[in-house]
């Protein structure tokens, strides 16, 4: 773009801010740009076969013993498999190693202490739906009435929130009690309204039939053993317990099955309702810090919590439901496909009100429902030009190379594109393994991408003002700006790690109120 062009689109610009602002400044940034697509807006190719879940990362390390074939991990972080990058993440996450940065800001106990308890829900009542287990049971002990006291020698299993038991619907049903909408347009609008109601910040509605390619290939679960605890306890684990505290990774593989909610669910799905939840802005400032993966944990706690209650409410009134978290199908391609926003750089999804910090659920049902279509607004042009994450990304996982079609084996600057990555779809890659190494290192979740994503903004006129400029030619200038005002922090990672910035977001997370 020439001067007298910059120029040309600067008055523009401002003559149309101007004009705006002193109509209805209020109004004047409330800017929705959504342009709305009959098809997915990313290319898929012809000969897609879906995804295989047993190769979600959370998955592999229960069965591939395949050495990395990536120099930056190995040396870098000193892990050569799956299970080792996992499975040290678990000994720290169970007490058994000390963090890396155990006693500093952002990693002292009591920050620990709040990560541990924003994940509670999700750890204590879902059994793992973050890590891809569908239709969970938990295992509990019964209490001797007499004494008070648990019988650990008895494990037994109940429900948990995300539940596939639909024997409440199925009595409404037989009562002839089921109730009925004018329309699916009207189906859509309680739906929307109840499950905004009941704790979700976005909805959007995917018909089955469009959301099917999504499902996994195979449903995956790892295989679990009966062992005796120090205390005499009796557990099922999916690896030995004893050697985890030693480093020697003991795990038995998966079982995989063919999606079938009939006979897990007792239904066909006509539906999936998509659910946004956004995070904590002020956790997620200190990212890479256990605040920001409490920030992530208490969403998947009110995940939990909500996919309940909105599956209660649709069995009460005659419907079915399987609640799913990061199980059962891929959730950022059903996100876009719901119009919740954008496919980004990072891998995830940009939502138009809360950028990337967003966690998604879904609910299957058999309710008949209006859908809405896959949206954009220009974050894939921005992307293609920002690359923010991709620089400060700690493991060096998220590429900077332009978005493509992938296929297994390609290579980038950020390494090969390996098993865990759905192939066949157009997007950038972000390396799974890499990234997973770094949070086993962590000793927490990152969320730094989150962080410095110029879309990650407190909802504030001027941040309108960003989204409306990601459509004129001035979107490179945007990173800029967004560093010039500084947000974000420091990018470049052992920079921001050791910053004031990043000590000051820690600091102001527990001193404002």
């Amino acid at each position: 773009m020439n001067r007298r062009e910059f120029l040309k689109v600067a008055g523009v610009t401002t003559a149309v801010t101007g004009a705006a602002l002193a109509s209805n400044p209020k109004k004047a940034f409330a800017i929705d740009l959504g342009e709305e697509h009959d098809e997915f807006p990313l290319e898929i190719t012809k000969d897609f076969k879906g995804f295989n879940q047993k190769n979600v990362f959370f998955h592999r390390v229960y069965w591939d013993k395949e050495i990395y074939d990536d120099e930056h991990i190995i040396k870098t972080y000193g892990y050569k498999t799956p299970a080792e990058s996992m499975m040290d993440f678990v000994m720290t996450d169970e007490g058994h190693k000390p963090l890396v940065r155990s006693g500093e800001l952002g990693y002292r106990q009591v920050d620990y202490a709040l990560n541990k308890a924003g994940w509670s829900v999700e750890a204590h009542f879902n059994g793992g739906s973050s890590a891809g287990m569908r239709n969970v049971y938990l295992q509990k002990y019964p209490v001797n009435p007499e004494t008070g006291e648990e019988m650990k020698d008895m494990p037994v299993f109940i429900p948990s929130l995300n539940s596939w038991d639909n024997s409440k619907a199925d009595e409404i049903i037989a009562h002839g009690s089921q109730y009925k909408f004018k329309d699916k347009k009207e189906a859509s609008q309680y739906i929307k309204k109840a499950s905004k109601f009941l704790g979700a910040d976005l909805v959007g509605i995917v018909p089955y039939e469009r959301a099917k390619k999504w499902v996994y290939t195979e449903w995956s679960r790892p295989n679990a053993k009966l062992f005796t605890m120090p205390d005499g306890s009796k557990s099922y684990s999916p690896m030995n317990p004893a050697t985890v505290p030693t480093g020697e990774y003991e795990t038995y593989g998966v079982t995989t099955v063919k999606p079938d909610f009939k006979r897990e669910a007792g239904f066909e799905p006509k539906s999936v309702i998509v659910l946004a939840y956004e995070m904590d802005y002020h956790g997620f400032k200190t990212a890479p810090s256990q605040l920001a993966s409490a920030a992530a944990g208490t969403m998947y706690s009110k995940m939990a919590e909500t996919n309940h209650k909105i599956a209660t409410f649709l069995r009460e009134i005659g419907y079915k439901a399987a609640p799913a978290g990061n199980d059962t199908a891929l959730s950022v391609p059903l996100a876009i496909e719901a119009g919740l926003g954008e496919g980004a750089r990072m891998g995830m999804i940009i939502t138009e009100s809360y950028g990337p910090r967003v966690r998604i659920s879904k609910i299957f049902t058999d309710l008949e429902l209006h859908p809405d279509k896959p949206i954009t607004f220009g974050v894939k042009e921005f992307c293609n030009v920002c690359m923010k994450c991709a620089d400060a990304c700690p493991s060096k996982a998220i590429t900077q190379e332009p978005a493509q079609v992938l296929k297994e084996g390609m290579e980038f600057d950020t390494g090969k594109v390996n098993k865990s990555v759905c192939a066949g779809v157009e997007k950038w890659f972000v390396n799974a393994e890499r990234c997973n190494a770094f949070w086993a290192y962590n000793g927490g979740d990152c969320g730094t991408c989150f962080s410095v994503c110029p879309y990650n903004k407190i909802d504030e006129w001027h941040h309108d003002l960003s989204k409306l400029a990601t459509l004129t030619p001035f979107k490179p200038l945007l990173r800029s700006l967004d560093e010039m005002f500084g947000y974000g922090g420091p990018v470049e990672p052992e920079a921001r790690m050791e910053s004031k910035y990043l000590k000051d977001a820690i600091n102001d997370f527990w001193e404002k109120i």
